[in-house]
């Protein structure tokens, strides 16, 4: 086995939350008069933290916030999606499965750009109350990611219980921030969903979903010879993660 603890981006990898925060993000810009388009939300702004993230998307648009703005923006697009993700949201096409190929295998912790109010509500409806031994959340950082604190504070959590060593740890992440804060500890990191090629290019591996995933297949992807990014390139992706993509 090539890792024994699998630490996940709880956004875009274990729940389909891309649209949900690509939309509360755009309306809360739109608000202010600045228009952000679905593919610029895509390429400066997805999986950045919000307040960074309407900060670019403002710049996008042609304009710049002061403070002040930018915190209103921020404040509104965190209000806007958890408004809709109180609704209800699905887990990402082959999470659960994963969940349970890898459940009693290897340890599971999330860590994530999320509140610990989301990480409880989706958790929570999905039905995987304790199905993780560590949640590091928004609130438990100074530094969100691409800082490798978010991860540092996991390893620390899990090592009160067992060692967790860098070398056998897999991180599975969505976008740019989460890798780069994964491969600042040299944690092995596959990135997941539908992302441009120059963003995927600095993980281990890619996939373009979970669906059809397995201790097994994430074994063989990462015991494969580094020649670039495995997986296939980030256009390649299908299905409903391409689809997302597109929007």
């Amino acid at each position: 086995m090539l890792f024994d603890t699998v630490l996940l981006e709880l956004e875009g990898v274990l729940a389909d939350t891309h649209a949900l925060r690509r939309d509360a993000l755009v309306r809360s810009l739109a608000d202010d008069g600045v228009v952000l388009t679905a593919a610029a939300y895509d390429v400066r702004c997805a999986g950045v933290p919000v307040r960074e993230a309407a900060a670019a998307g403002a710049t996008e648009g042609g304009q710049r916030l002061d403070d002040t703005a930018l915190d209103l923006v921020a404040a509104r697009a965190e209000r806007y999606f958890a408004d809709q993700l109180g609704k209800g949201v699905s887990l990402a096409p082959g999470a659960r499965e994963l969940l349970e190929s890898l459940a009693g295998r290897v340890r599971l912790g999330i860590v994530t750009r999320a509140s610990r109010r989301d990480v409880d509500f989706v958790v929570g409806l999905a039905g995987l109350d304790g199905a993780f031994e560590c949640v590091v959340a928004a609130e438990d950082v100074r530094s969100p990611k691409p800082s490798p604190e978010p991860y540092e504070r996991a390893l620390e959590r899990l090592a009160r219980r067992r060692p967790a060593r860098p070398i056998s740890t897999l991180a599975l992440e969505d976008a740019p921030p989460g890798i780069l804060a994964a491969r600042a500890l040299k944690l092995r990191c596959i990135a997941v969903g539908a992302m441009p090629a120059f963003h995927a290019v600095h993980a281990d591996a890619y996939l373009p979903s979970l669906a059809g995933q397995s201790l097994a297949s994430l074994n063989a992807l990462l015991g494969r010879d580094r020649d670039g990014v495995r997986g296939g390139p980030a256009p390649a992706a299908t299905g409903r993660g391409a689809e997302r993509g597109r929007k």
